[in-house]
């Protein structure tokens, strides 16, 4: 199997196809859903969490998430859709144990559930030693996921100080590691660079360092901040002072991802900024359209 590297290049996954799909080849737009696990609370109510995920999902390519709610929202999705389930998440946000981020699920719980494939974080931090096991794990479940035909993605970050590195030089690095250990498919942060040029042509630099798609994390960093007060229940989508921020909200979201797009990422990988929305499944919409190139210049 010979695959074509570039800039939304596909290198084949391993002998045999994942689960009912090719690998992907974007563009494509998938919906991050697995903070929770990790002790990030986007919702609290299970099933207001549950709606807001399969209202967005109308209008997104796939899905990251873990065991649970994949499995509540097993039968929702259509045929087209991937389903990525999450594997190690024992590294809970902010605790001194965050970069021991061990296996919850494993590659062969993924191919009994029909998964797609497996999605996988890896913190590089070259402060601690921890992360010499971190990416002995990596290369596990890259292997893993090769002898089982199903696709791997990878989130590999530098990790500083207990934060996420944006920098652009850091989200090379890290990118080119798990890229050269056999990573099939990216998923990064996207540089904190000034809007326009600038953030594409950090977008392209990344992209090009390496020869798979990549995917990039989408929305602002502190995208809550204006949206979390309605998280579940969505009920301030009618006051003016919040409708004001859910607007601002929305329009720095799309321009990261028309950014992003201009880049030449493969798509983005979206949580928070379509969850918490008051209108999830709206804002899925809105995204889904720069993504797949309907509305990719609307607004620059």
């Amino acid at each position: 199997m010979a695959g074509v590297p570039g800039r939304r290049g596909v290198l084949p996954v391993g002998n045999r196809q994942p689960v009912g799909k090719g690998p992907l080849k974007g563009p494509a737009l998938i919906l991050a859903a697995d903070h929770r696990a990790r002790g990030v609370m986007t919702i609290e109510a299970y099933s207001a969490y549950l709606g807001a995920l399969r209202a967005a999902m109308t209008h997104c390519d796939g899905i990251l998430a873990t065991v649970q709610p994949l499995a509540h929202l097993a039968g929702t999705f259509e045929a087209s859709q991937r389903t990525y389930l999450s594997l190690n998440r024992t590294g809970l946000a902010d605790t001194p144990f965050e970069l021991d981020d061990r296996p919850v699920a494993t590659v062969a719980r993924a191919v009994s559930m029909g998964c797609t494939g497996i999605k996988h974080m890896t913190r590089i931090d070259m402060t601690n030693p921890e992360t010499a096991s971190a990416l002995e794990l990596l290369g596990r479940v890259l292997e893993e996921s090769r002898l089982a035909g199903i696709e791997a993605l990878v989130e590999s970050v530098v990790w500083r100080d207990g934060a996420m590195a944006r920098d652009t030089d850091s989200i090379v690095y890290a990118a080119v590691i798990a890229h050269d250990m056999g990573a099939p498919l990216l998923k990064v942060p996207i540089p904190d660079v000034e809007p326009g040029r600038a953030r594409v042509e950090a977008v392209g630099r990344v992209v090009s360092s390496v020869g798979v798609p990549v995917l990039f994390l989408g929305g602002p960093r502190r995208v809550a901040d204006g949206a979390s007060a309605g998280a579940g229940s969505h009920s301030h989508a009618g006051k003016k002072e919040d409708t004001v921020d859910t607007a601002s909200i929305r329009d720095r979201v799309l321009s990261e991802v028309r950014d992003v797009m201009t880049g030449g990422a493969a798509g983005l990988a979206i949580g928070r900024a379509l969850m918490l929305d008051p209108d999830p499944r709206d804002m899925a919409r809105q995204v889904a359209d720069v993504v797949h190139g309907r509305n990719r210049n609307h607004g620059a």
